[in-house]
């Protein structure tokens, strides 16, 4: 669960970073200290029950307190900003929960077309059970490596749509899954088409679709996920806020041979992101906050689970 909490601190201090500033210095980033709470009842998650009695027992749930700093840095190649390279939280994405810890280079074209071309190194949480399948013994964790490359395509000519593509790898240190079918290794290709609409100058709305295809080892580990997405955001000079709506549904390529039932999944998620930043006295500070719920039903029960966070932090943007 650690590098989970550091993915949900993530997403919460992209939202708190504002856009990027085109002042007078080549550099700006800025800096997020957060503390939060999180809950999960995911059987797959491994800071969970370490031992099931049955497929069909469902784990407590797991409650962390976290706290962490965050942040991310750009610097400008050139005095008019058309070209930079940045390292840290992607602030558009992660808003709307898409993990991204990014070393990237962007491109500013005159049509207003964005160009982002990323490396993604920390795109996975770092552990998982080297079987979660396992009964009436303890499971142990393994890590999990990955990476993941990027380009993205933001406000073509001005439009206010933009493309996101990515492709990532997994590779478990230690699978003990013995069925081969849900072995776990794998390569997955991402996109994303979304579009802005202003409904005022302070006001708007971003609607999006997304297809992965996930291409495990295993067929009845691997999945096409299509999933829809709606954020409506606020933006003042005291405060700015983004709520979140999300479903996707997830379907699987084989019979899992465990359950004998080809998985089916439905997502849904909820997140709200609140800044306030008119503090007395405290120039470039912002108290931020985050609440977010995400439930996943299934018709295996043992994929079923909620997860709620709830943070609350400092930014300083330089």
């Amino acid at each position: 669960m650690r590098n989970r909490n550091i993915f949900v601190i993530a997403l919460f201090a992209g939202f708190t970073t504002s856009a990027y500033a085109l002042d007078n210095s080549r550099i700006n980033g800025d800096i997020s200290i957060n503390t939060g709470y999180a809950t999960s009842n995911s059987n797959l998650n491994p800071n969970g029950d370490k031992t099931l009695s049955s497929l069909d027992d469902r784990v407590s749930h797991t409650n962390n307190y976290f706290a962490a700093p965050l942040g991310n840095i750009r610097y400008a190649l050139d005095s008019n900003h058309t070209h930079a390279v940045y390292l840290g939280t992607s602030r558009d994405d992660l808003a709307v929960g898409t993990l991204a810890f990014e070393l990237g280079y962007q491109y500013n074209f005159t049509n207003g077309t964005q160009l982002d071309i990323a490396y993604l190194p920390t795109v996975l949480p770092d552990e998982v059970w080297a079987n979660p399948y396992l009964t009436s013994e303890e499971r142990q964790t393994t890590d999990i490596d990955g990476n993941a490359f990027r380009l993205k395509l933001s406000n073509l000519l001005n439009t206010g749509v933009s493309l996101d593509m990515a492709y990532a790898t997994a590779t478990i240190d230690d699978e003990q899954i013995t069925e081969s079918t849900l072995f776990r290794d794998s390569a997955t290709f991402y996109l994303k088409g979304q579009h802005l609409s202003m409904l005022d100058q302070r006001s708007g709305l971003i609607t999006a679709f997304s297809y992965t295809d996930h291409n495990a080892e295993g067929k009845a580990a691997s999945y096409n996920k299509y999933k829809v997405e709606m954020t409506y955001f606020l933006h003042s000079s005291a405060y700015s806020l983004a709520l979140t709506g999300s479903y996707a549904y997830r379907q699987f390529d084989a019979v899992n041979p465990l359950f004998d039932t080809l998985r089916n999944d439905d997502v849904m998620r909820l997140f709200l992101a609140y800044e306030y930043k008119d503090i007395p006295g405290w120039d470039n500070w912002s108290v931020t906050s985050l609440a977010g719920s995400t439930v996943t039903s299934s018709n295996i029960d043992f994929y079923k689970n909620n997860n709620f966070l709830m943070t609350v932090g400092l930014n300083y943007q330089f």
